[in-house]
């Protein structure tokens, strides 16, 4: 992986968004690496809580042919973002497409059935937990997002 990319990653985890950004835009403008930055830059401005500058990135990574495991957390991240933003309808169908392409991505379901629920469909989400519980004891895919999901647990509406 390219150094300025490790280094931008890094100052990201370290909360230092702004300055992540600025060296993850520079790496933007070459080609081999554009859709990666952009990936990034959506999940700085996702840490930082600014989810409406996130879903941009998401969606301009996205459109520069991510491919693979980056493919997919964009897409989780873009749906994931939109229902935040209360673009349930969005967020919905971004849901289906990645449980659609990616059947065995057990992390995307949780925060579908939250979709779900915030859209007033409670049975398909309670039926699409249980199922993923009964069928998928927890995963490091969902442990992974552990902390999301201990959070939404509290807080349904958010």
């Amino acid at each position: 992986m390219e150094v300025n990319l490790q280094r931008a990653i890094a100052l990201r985890t370290a909360g230092q968004y702004e300055e992540s950004r600025e060296l993850l835009r520079a790496l933007a403008a070459i080609q081999t690496l554009k859709a990666e930055a952009l990936l990034n830059i959506a999940w700085s401005y996702d840490n930082e809580g600014l989810e409406e500058r996130a879903a941009e990135y998401y969606q301009a990574a996205l459109n520069e042919g991510l491919a693979g495991d980056n493919r997919f957390e964009a897409q989780l991240g873009l749906a994931c973002t939109l229902r935040c933003l209360g673009k349930y309808k969005l967020a919905k169908q971004g849901f289906e497409e990645i449980i659609r392409d990616y059947p065995d991505a057990s992390e995307a379901i949780p925060f579908y059935a939250l979709c779900l629920h915030n859209l007033g469909e409670h049975d398909r989400a309670m039926t699409l937990m249980l199922e993923l519980m009964s069928n998928h004891p927890p995963t490091p895919g969902i442990q992974r997002y552990a902390r999301a999901l201990k959070f939404y647990a509290q807080n349904l509406r958010g």
